[in-house]
């Protein structure tokens, strides 16, 4: 897990090819990968919360109580293991558009492991000023969803406008369900 992580970091060409690869099934990614470091999020927040008395946001800090910041740990992991699922079913889908193979293990498999940047980078909220730059794991996201899908999802390659545009709209489908997700955590703050 740890050495997957580093290589979709910094080697991800290589790393999808060798994901693409890989006989595996969606229980498997998400026991294995998505459910453990999804966590990371959530408990750098938390403990941020408890250390400091206040979480960060992309705007700044605000003050919090512990049982506050659990109730949005709490929050935070589900929505996080849900945007991943919804993300896979989303890349599934759209895939026969651009002439793609529609396969769910693939698409988990991209939105899985496009998703360890944001994991990552969210350990930064332990200390809640640094909260804001996990905004930098969320953008590094999106440009391994736009390299991973297509690959993954076998895009023919005989049109690079066609790969290029699945790239796109699978980065778009990311981006609208991570704020999506934000929408929904914030709703329950409320």
């Amino acid at each position: 897990m740890v050495e997957r992580a580093r290589r979709i970091l910094v080697q991800p060409q290589e790393e999808w090819r060798m994901i693409s690869g890989e006989f595996t099934n969606v229980p498997e990614i998400f026991q294995s990968y998505v459910f453990l470091l999804s966590a990371i999020p959530p408990l750098a927040y938390l403990l941020g919360a408890v250390i400091f008395s206040e979480q960060g946001t992309l705007f700044g800090t605000f003050e919090t109580t512990v049982g506050t910041a659990a109730q949005d740990a709490v929050a935070r992991y589900l929505l996080g293991v849900a945007s991943v699922f919804l993300l896979g079913i989303a890349l599934d889908l759209l895939t026969p558009i651009f002439s793609g193979q529609a396969n769910r293990v693939q698409a988990m498999k991209v939105a899985a492991y496009a998703s360890t940047p944001v994991w990552l980078f969210g350990a930064l909220a332990i200390v809640p000023k640094l909260g804001r730059f996990s905004l930098v794991g969320t953008l590094w996201m999106l440009y391994l969803v736009y390299l991973g899908a297509p690959l993954l999802m076998k895009v023919p390659t005989d049109r690079a406008e066609r790969i290029t545009g699945f790239g796109l709209v699978a980065a778009a489908a990311a981006a609208f369900i991570a704020l999506l997700m934000e929408g929904i955590r914030q709703m329950t703050m409320s």
